[in-house]
């Protein structure tokens, strides 16, 4: 007899299917079939799991924005102070980049797929466009004003800008690793990224640090 999966891991492991048969095929040819397939689990069971492709893909979306720090190894316990974590973080954003690059593409598809629909529907993959993006920028920006915060330092004023700063470079980054993996030099342009948005906090005049 099969062994019967959890309802909440089998939601898992389709929504990580998903991700993968997005990144392969595009978003329009991820059938519920195709990714029931990739899941190794049967169609009826995914259909138990979601009651649409629409409410799969609200899923995947979550996965690969508002869930996704919660994949992230631990900051290091050195890494102490808002520098140093926000060039953990990035190392330990690309190394899960590196490792997971479907997640990054299944991104890139879902974010584009406002572009090939009606326009009511494109109304609403703006709004979860922009959802994505405000699930990124408090999840790190609440990483890095934790970080100040237990080091005994001031907060950016510009904390949001930098956090932005941060995620738009990855993003870019990200783009010419999965393009052209062989002509790309990571390491290096992460640390220049590193550079560009520690030397872009801004301070209020007294709180500004030594």
């Amino acid at each position: 007899m099969a062994k019967r999966v959890p309802a909440e891991q089998r939601r898992g492991e389709f929504i990580e299917a998903a991700a993968r048969v997005i990144a392969r095929d595009g978003v329009e040819r991820a059938t519920t079939r195709r990714i029931a397939e990739e899941a190794g689990a049967p169609l009826a069971a995914l259909h138990y799991c979601f009651h649409s492709k629409d409410e799969l893909l609200q899923a995947v979306q979550g996965y690969v924005s508002r869930d996704f720090a919660s994949r992230l190894p631990p900051l290091p316990p050195e890494a102490r102070g808002l520098k140093a974590v926000i060039a953990a973080h990035a190392h330990r954003v690309w190394e899960r980049i590196a490792a997971h690059p479907e997640e990054q593409v299944a991104t890139f598809e879902l974010l584009l797929r406002r572009y090939r629909q009606s326009q009511d529907e494109t109304d609403a993959q703006a709004q979860a466009n922009l959802e994505m993006y405000q699930a990124w920028i408090k999840s790190t920006s609440s990483i890095y004003a934790k970080a100040a915060q237990e080091a005994g330092e001031p907060v950016p004023t510009n904390l949001q800008l930098i956090t932005q700063l941060f995620i738009a470079g990855i993003d870019g980054l990200s783009m010419l690793y999965i393009a052209s993996p062989e002509s790309t030099q990571p390491a290096e342009m992460l640390d220049t990224l590193v550079r560009s948005v520690t030397s872009a906090c801004v301070y209020e005049l007294a709180d500004a640090p030594q």
